[in-house]
């Protein structure tokens, strides 16, 4: 096979998610480590798996917050500003909450400005596959580009520990978790100057602003991007830390206080897509597209139980130490691997065949769910076999990883090639809020019940309801994508 420029992009975007979720999720092995060994904040609280779980809920509430202001941005703008700012951001964010771990609140402002950055980078990237990508192949090369989601997890969860150890060596036990950050800076950026150099902007894609104050075809403009960008982060980083601090302040539940963040950034969403509902109604008002996205919802809610908790959940049921417990939980990040390019494959290959897409989503999900309730039944049986949990989480992995390939493939079936960045951010802005609420939740019903049965359970249930989301879409049988998208793929950028 040839290689083609939408190779190249598929590549630098596997690396730009590389890179973030190993920044983002560096927090779970920390987490699972200080818990355990009672550093820091987690010495003095009641319910440490909450206070944990609500610093990933702060993370993702910025995360959530900016996915579609930045997909309209960069429908405006173009994509490779963004996707390096994003980036930049990223190794920004990361370096601050290692500056600020000192401080509890530091800690969760450096989470939130981490989170708001990288939600930059979700729309933009799927917005930018979908147009370089050849129809027949968009499955593919929506899971191909994505398998970087999952070796970003593998390296949050053994690389992420390793660095706790040297940190914890080379610092003490008080400080040697700040390390893991720190190290994460220099690879961030690597990546963005990579971006930079080999994204090459092309006619119809970039823009810059014209004599009369419209925008015009041009070279990445930065500036304009950072602007435009810079006033959402400002706002939502306000707003966030203020219901954070207020609520935390007046005593609230962690899932009171997420609930809260939850309904202002959403709110905040509905004003801004009732005002611009000239030019984005057809990405959030169409009914398949609301289907599709509410059924992405419980597969971010299952990726940051597994992401966040899967440690936890390992080293409690197998009485393993922490690294033990990292790797075998690295295994369902490797499970994206085999998931991602085997679903997109598969749903391509539905597709040709005239079955269309929707089934290998149903058939994804629904396999997803099996692994899930079985876990939950060995956790209930009280299986500790370390290598039992890996299986089960693997597999579990596989199809929920799969999931994606085929519903951001869906995305472009629905939406128009003008705004599919928009439709990307409205995807991840309601599937977001799983990710949201999933490790709060799960942290408060692991403190209630001393156990991760009942988490693991609602993760099942969950999954069942989107199954019944992704039923109720009425698919053209048939469609690769946008048939105009053929004709983009030769001019956005490349």
């Amino acid at each position: 096979m040839k290689w083609q420029r939408y190779h190249t992009i598929w590549l630098l975007m596997f690396l730009g998610w590389t890179i973030a979720y190993t920044d983002r999720n560096l927090l779970s092995p920390i987490a699972a480590y200080m818990i355990s060994n009672k550093i820091a904040f987690f010495a003095v609280v009641a319910n440490p798996h909450a206070l944990a779980g609500l610093m990933s809920t702060l993370f993702f509430a910025g995360y959530m917050a900016m996915q579609f202001p930045a997909g309209l941005i960069g429908d405006r703008i173009g994509r490779k500003p963004i996707l390096v700012l994003s980036l930049l951001w990223a190794a920004a964010g990361t370096l601050l909450t290692g500056m600020l771990a000192f401080s509890l609140f530091g800690l969760l402002a450096a989470r939130v400005l981490t989170g708001l950055g990288e939600g930059t980078y979700y729309s933009n990237d799927r917005a930018l596959i979908s147009e370089v990508t050849p129809p027949e192949k968009m499955g593919m090369g929506m899971g191909v580009s994505f398998v970087g989601l999952g070796i970003g997890l593998v390296g949050a969860s053994v690389g992420g520990a390793w660095l706790l150890n040297w940190g914890v060596k080379l610092f003490g036990p008080d400080k040697g978790w700040y390390f893991p950050f720190y190290a994460m800076v220099i690879p961030t950026l690597l990546v963005a100057i990579l971006f930079m150099i080999l994204l090459k902007p092309d006619r119809g894609t970039f823009f810059k602003p014209a004599s009369d104050g419209s925008f015009a075809p041009g070279t990445p403009y930065y500036s304009k991007a950072l602007l435009e960008v810079s006033k959402y982060i400002a706002l939502f980083f306000v707003l966030i830390m203020a219901v954070a601090y207020g609520g935390i302040e007046l005593g609230m539940s962690a899932v009171g206080v997420s609930i809260c963040i939850l309904i202002i950034a959403l709110g905040i969403m509905l004003v801004i897509m009732t005002r611009l509902n000239k030019q984005v109604g057809a990405v959030f008002f169409n009914k398949n597209l609301q289907l599709v996205y509410w059924g992405a919802l419980p597969t971010l809610w299952s990726l940051w139980f597994y992401s966040f908790w899967g440690t936890k959940v390992i080293s409690d049921a197998a009485s393993a130490g922490i690294n033990k417990s990292a790797v075998t939980a690295a295994i369902f990040g490797l499970a994206a691997l085999v998931g991602l390019p085997l679903m997109g494959k598969v749903a391509d290959i539905f597709n040709r065949r005239g079955y269309g897409r929707k089934p290998a989503l149903i058939l994804a999900m629904g396999l997803h769910a099996l692994c899930i309730f079985g876990l939950g039944f060995y956790l209930y049986a009280g299986g500790t076999s370390i290598f039992m949990l890996g299986a089960l989480v693997f597999g579990a992995g596989v199809f929920l990883f799969g999931t994606w390939s085929v519903s951001f493939s869906l995305v472009t079936a629905f939406a128009p090639p003008a705004l599919m960045a928009s439709a990307f951010g409205v995807w991840n802005l309601i599937a977001e809020i799983g990710a949201i609420l999933s490790p709060v939740v799960s942290g408060v019903m692991r403190d209630a019940t001393g156990s991760w049965v009942s988490p693991v359970m609602l993760d099942g249930a969950l999954m069942v309801l989107g199954i019944i989301c992704v039923a109720l879409v009425s698919e053209r049988v048939g469609i690769a994508t946008n048939a105009s998208n053929q004709q983009a793929a030769a001019t956005k950028e490349v």
